[in-house]
């Protein structure tokens, strides 16, 4: 499908990097994700799926509504520019994610409020796509490891780690141990 690589009319709005927040769970955050989804596939980058905290129903997270694209390794390059193009941002912090593994950034209003969004884009032959699938439906499925979980974040903000680099960096080895039982490779998940 031929992609336009020309920036075209989209409701995505700049993304603001701000200072990790536990914040209890937004039941709007599923249409949020399903806007975000309708979008991506109108500008035919591919079919993303809402992952991380905000796709678990009860989950308290950052906040941010956090997709999965996989994408052939392939046509990397290119959703990236379309995805751009649609208003998108690239990560300020390129070490974090490299353009081999983007992850875009940006925002979206939905009935008056404000939503971040992240846009993860995996090859899709990549053994991260099953982990953050994996993480997501075992969360969903055991209230012991959302409780963990969410114990674990308001742990580390509580230390003063509210960047969001050194946030990822401290839930590193939870989300580890977890995908080892759940008999994943190890990745970094969003959520």
């Amino acid at each position: 499908m031929p992609r336009d690589r020309h920036r075209v009319a989209s409701p995505i709005e700049r993304y603001e990097r701000l200072p990790v927040e536990v914040r209890e769970y937004d039941p709007q955050a599923p249409a949020v994700a399903r806007r975000v989804i309708e979008l991506i596939a109108a500008v035919n980058a591919g079919t993303a799926e809402h992952v991380g905290s905000s796709a678990v129903p009860g989950l308290a997270g950052k906040g941010t509504v956090d997709l999965l694209l996989p994408t052939p390794v392939e046509d990397i390059p290119e959703v990236t520019e379309v995805l751009v193009a649609a208003g998108f941002q690239r990560q300020e912090i390129a070490k974090a994610f490299p353009p081999t593994r983007p992850m875009l950034q940006g925002a979206i209003r939905y009935h008056g409020k404000r939503y971040r969004l992240h846009v993860h884009v995996v090859p899709v032959d990549s053994p991260e796509v099953e982990a953050i699938r994996g993480f997501c439906d075992a969360l969903r499925a055991d209230e012991d490891l959302r409780d963990g979980y969410v114990a674990l974040k308001r742990e580390i903000v509580a230390r003063g780690l509210t960047d969001s680099v050194d946030f990822s960096v401290a839930k590193h080895p939870y989300i580890t141990a977890v995908l080892e039982r759940l008999g994943l490779q190890p990745s970094v998940p969003p959520g």
